[in-house]
C-alpha cells in the first residue's frame, strides 16, 4: 500500500501523528462496549501504519515517537501511568513498522498499488490478521497484573478490534493521500452528492427504527450496499474507503447504543457479530475497489492513448498537406516549366523539319503536351491553388469536373462567404477522398456533390447510387480513407457521419458548426 510520499519536518510528522493517535483512541474508547469492557474498533495502530506507509524511513522515528506520545496521552485521562502503556504498546511499535517494510518489499514498481491484487492481499494478510494477532499477544502478555488488565485482556476481542482499525482506516488514510496525484475525475455533481446522502439518511433510519430485527435482519444487514456502491462508482477508492469508514462507525455507534441488526443475547456476542461483519465487508469492498480504480485507470490511458494518436494524426495531416503543397509547387514550377520548354523547342524543330520528321516531332510534342497537362492536373490534385484564391466553391467544381467521364457528377454547390484556409482544405480533402473512394470501390454511375449554408454552420454532402456500405470490402472506405476523413473533420471542430440508403448508395456527410456566421462576421469587420 505504498505511496511515496508525504513529507515535512520531522517534529510537525510527530505532532500531527500526536493528535491523530490521541484522537483516534479517544475514538475507540467512545465505542467500547459498556459491560464488559471490550473494544469495538482500535485506531491508533491503523494511524501508526498509515503514516510509516505516507512518510519516508527517515521520518519513521517521528512517527513513533508520536504514537507513544498521544497513547499515553490518551490513556492518561484514564489515570493509566505513561510507562505502563508505553511497555503495552511496545509490541505494536516495533511489529507495525516491520508490517510495513514487508509491504515495501513487495511493492514493485507500479505506478499505483491500487492495481495490484498481490499488494492488497499481502495487506489484508499482514494488516488486518498478522499483525493484529502479534499485537494483541503481547498487549495480552505485558499487561498482567497491571491497570490495563481490565481493559485489554481479551485476546481475541483486541485482534479483532485493530484488525478492523487497519482495515478501515488505513485505505482511507492512504488512498486519500493518493488521490491528491491522481487525475483521473470524480462525479462530484450536485445530484450524485444528493444521492448518497439520501442514500445514508435511509440507512441510519432503517437501523434506528424499531422493526421486527428477526424477520428484517438479512435485508438490513445488507442495507448499506446501496450506499457503498455509489460511493464506489463516484468516488472510486478514497469513496469507498470513507464510506466504509461511516459505514462501519455508524454500525459500532448503534450497537453500543443498543439498536441496530447486530443486537445479541450479551454484548460480548454483539460485539463479534458488529467486528466480524465489518471485517467482512470491508475486506470484500477492498476488492471490489481495486477492480474499479484499475478499471478507471485503464479507460484512462486508453483515453490519453487515443488523444495522443489523434494529436498525431493531426500532425501527420498537417505534414503531408505541408508535403504535398511543396511537391505540387515544385512540380508547377520546376518540372512542369522544363517539359514547357522542351515543347517549345519541339516546336521550333517542327517548323524547320520536312516531311516524316515533321511529323513525327509533332507527334512528340503532342506527347510532352499531354504530359505537361497530367503534371498540372496532378500538381493541382496535390494543391489546389483554386483554394486559396477563389475559394471551396470552385475549387470543388473543378475537382468535380475532372472525375471521370463513365461518373455523372452533379454539382449542388452554394456560393459562401470566405471561409478560412484550414476549412476549406479539410472539406476539399473529404470530397476528394470521399470521389475517389467512390470510383474504386462504389460501382455507382452517378454521384452528388453538394455544399450548402444550413444556418450558421457548412455542410458538405457527397452521395452515389453505389452498392453501399455493407456490401463494400473491409479496406474500403472505412479504413484509413474513413480515419482520415474523420480527423480532418475533427480538427476543424466539425463532424462526419455515414448514412447507407435503405436501396444502395451512401451518403457521406461532413458539417463544420458556426463557421459560417464567423465568415460573415469577419466580411462585416472588412467592411
Amino acid at each position: 500500500m505504498n505511496t511515496r510520499r508525504a513529507t515535512g519536518h520531522p517534529l510537525v510528522v510527530a505532532g500531527i501523528v500526536t493528535v491523530s493517535v490521541a484522537c483516534s483512541q479517544w475514538a475507540s474508547m467512545l465505542l467500547w462496549m459498556p459491560n464488559p469492557r471490550s473494544h469495538m474498533v482500535w485506531f491508533p495502530g491503523a494511524v501508526l501504519l498509515g503514516a510509516l506507509l505516507l512518510q519516508p524511513r527517515r521520518h519513521w522515528w517521528a512517527c513513533l515517537l508520536g504514537t507513544a506520545i498521544g497513547e499515553a496521552a490518551a490513556f492518561g485521562v484514564l489515570g493509566v501511568p505513561p510507562l505502563a502503556v508505553t511497555i503495552a504498546m511496545l509490541g505494536s511499535l516495533v511489529l507495525t513498522p516491520a508490517a510495513a517494510i514487508a509491504l515495501e518489499s513487495l511493492r514493485s514498481r507500479l505506478q499505483s498499488p491500487l492495481e495490484d491484487f498481490r499488494l492488497l492481499t499481502a495487506f489484508v494478510v499482514l494488516g488486518g490478521l498478522a499483525l493484529p494477532m502479534l499485537s494483541a499477544a503481547w498487549i495480552a502478555f505485558s499487561i498482567r497484573g497491571t491497570v490495563l488488565e481490565p481493559y485489554l485482556s481479551d485476546w481475541p476481542n483486541v485482534t479483532l478490534a485493530q484488525s478492523l482499525g487497519n482495515l478501515m482506516l488505513v485505505p482511507a488514510v492512504v488512498w486519500t493521500a493518493m488521490r491528491r496525484r491522481n487525475a483521473v475525475p470524480l462525479d462530484t455533481s450536485g445530484t450524485s452528492i444528493a444521492v448518497g446522502a439520501g442514500l445514508l439518511v435511509i440507512l441510519c433510519v432503517l437501523w434506528t427504527w424499531h422493526l421486527p430485527m428477526q424477520r428484517l435482519q438479512p435485508a438490513l444487514v445488507v442495507a448499506p450496499v446501496p450506499f457503498l456502491i455509489w460511493a464506489m462508482v463516484s468516488f472510486r477508492a478514497v469513496g469507498a474507503s470513507l464510506a466504509m469508514l461511516a459505514v462501519g462507525l455508524l454500525a459500532m455507534h448503534f450497537s453500543v447504543a443498543g439498536v441496530g441488526p447486530f443486537i445479541r443475547e450479551d454484548l460480548a456476542t454483539t460485539t463479534i457479530a458488529v467486528q466480524l461483519w465489518t471485517v467482512s465487508l470491508t475486506v470484500a469492498l477492498l476488492y471490489m475497489t481495486v477492480v474499479v480504480e484499475q478499471r478507471a485507470t485503464r479507460t484512462q490511458a486508453l483515453q490519453h492513448a487515443h488523444q495522443r494518436l489523434q494529436s498525431m494524426t493531426v500532425q501527420l495531416m498537417r505534414a503531408q498537406e505541408d508535403e504535398r503543397s511543396r511537391i505540387a509547387r515544385d512540380l508547377h514550377d520546376g518540372i512542369n516549366q522544363s517539359i514547357a520548354s522542351i515543347a517549345i523547342r519541339l516546336s521550333i524543330a517542327r517548323q524547320h523539319a520536312q516531311g516524316a520528321e515533321r511529323e513525327l516531332l509533332g507527334e512528340l510534342q503532342a506527347a510532352v503536351t499531354d504530359v505537361s497537362e497530367d503534371v498540372r492536373r496532378l500538381s493541382h490534385e496535390l494543391h489546389p491553388s483554386l483554394l486559396r484564391y477563389t475559394g471551396l466553391t470552385m475549387a470543388l467544381r473543378s475537382l468535380c469536373e475532372a472525375q471521370p467521364a463513365a461518373l455523372r457528377v452533379h454539382a449542388e454547390l452554394d456560393e459562401l462567404p470566405e471561409l478560412p484556409l484550414d476549412v476549406s482544405t479539410a472539406l476539399y480533402r473529404i470530397a476528394q477522398e470521399s470521389l475517389r473512394n467512390v470510383e474504386k470501390h462504389a460501382r455507382a454511375s452517378e454521384v452528388t456533390v453538394r455544399l450548402q449554408r444550413v444556418g450558421a454552420d457548412i455542410q458538405l454532402e457527397i452521395g452515389d447510387d453505389g452498392i453501399g456500405l455493407d456490401d463494400q470490402p473491409h479496406d474500403a472506405p472505412r479504413g484509413l480513407g474513413l480515419l482520415s476523413m474523420r480527423e480532418r473533420a475533427r480538427e476543424i471542430g466539425g463532424e462526419l457521419r455515414l448514412v447507407s440508403g435503405l436501396h444502395g448508395g451512401t451518403r457521406v456527410i461532413a458539417r463544420v458548426a458556426g463557421v459560417a456566421s464567423q465568415a460573415n462576421q469577419r466580411d462585416d469587420a472588412w467592411r
